[in-house]
């Protein structure tokens, strides 16, 4: 699997100064080289095409398929790509178990 991007996680919470408000706060629970806590996942993101896009109650051109090996990415995350500061909301995860076993996700451009 090709995973050509580096995305930073974003999980939402209630914001401490303004309890009517909420912000996304940076998640660290991904395990990188050595064991060590990162918000960084490695990651491949693709236009999704027309059915994919239909069965999934999105807009074309700001429905994307997402592909990664981190198995902590749930639904509500934003995930922001390093160097382009492109955003994208999960929407949908589905865990992929034969040949190669990954995660396939249903991202939505922000």
């Amino acid at each position: 699997m090709f995973l050509d991007q580096v995305a930073i996680a974003g999980v939402l919470q209630p914001n401490a100064s303004d309890a009517d408000k909420e912000r996304y706060v940076t998640y660290s629970g991904f395990r990188g080289p050595g064991g060590i806590p990162t918000a960084a996942l490695a990651i491949n993101i693709q236009p999704a095409d027309a059915q994919f896009t239909a069965l999934n109650d999105g807009i074309v051109g700001k429905t994307f398929k997402g592909f990664t090996l981190a198995s902590g990415v749930s639904d509500g995350m934003r995930l922001t790509i390093s160097g382009t500061n492109d955003s994208y909301i999960v929407r949908g995860r589905l865990p992929y178990k034969f040949m190669m076993q990954h995660i396939e996700l249903v991202l939505f451009k922000d």
